[in-house]
C-alpha cells in the first residue's frame, strides 16, 4: 500500500473515532425566568427556572413537544445512568409540585453534562448535553 492510501485510511478512522459533539441547550431569559430549549429528533422539550424566586411560588416547569405537537398529558421519562425518573404531564406542563425528589434527579440529568435518553409515549431520544448550572432545583 502506498503511503497516501494509509494516510488516508487512519483519517477516516481517526475521523469516525472522535465522539459527536455534545448537545446544546438554548438558553435565555424573560422576566427573571430562565428559559433552556433542546431539540433532538422528533422531540423538543423547554424547560423554564425561576432560579431567583422572581415568582411565589417559583416557577419551574417544562413543555416537551413530540413531533411538533405539544404533550398535553402523559408522562417524560428522563433516564441515565442508574437513574430513571418519570415526570408527569398534566395540562401539557410537568411541575415539580408533589414529584420534587423525581424533578430534581430529572433536572440534574438534563444539566449534569452527562449521556441520558428521553422518552414521551413511541418517541425517544439519545442525548449528551454539555454542562449547565441547574438553575430548576425545587425545594
Amino acid at each position: 500500500m502506498s503511503n497516501s492510501v494509509l494516510i488516508a485510511i487512519a483519517a477516516l478512522f481517526a475521523a469516525t473515532a472522535v465522539p459527536a459533539a455534545a448537545e446544546q441547550w438554548d438558553v435565555t431569559k424573560d422576566k427573571s425566568l430562565v428559559v433552556h430549549r433542546l431539540s433532538a429528533d422528533d422531540l423538543r422539550m423547554t424547560v423554564v427556572c425561576d432560579p431567583e424566586g422572581a415568582f411565589s411560588p417559583p416557577q419551574n416547569y417544562l413543555f416537551v413537544e413530540r413531533r411538533g405537537q405539544r404533550v398535553e398529558t402523559g408522562e417524560l421519562t428522563v433516564s441515565g445512568g442508574d437513574d430513571t425518573v418519570n415526570l408527569p404531564i398534566i395540562g401539557a406542563a410537568a411541575v415539580p409540585t408533589g414529584n420534587v425528589e423525581d424533578w430534581n434527579t430529572a433536572t440534574d440529568m438534563l444539566f449534569g453534562g452527562r449521556g441520558f435518553n428521553l422518552a414521551v409515549g413511541d418517541v425517544a431520544a439519545q442525548l449528551q448535553i454539555e454542562r449547565l448550572a441547574n438553575a430548576c432545583r425545587a425545594q
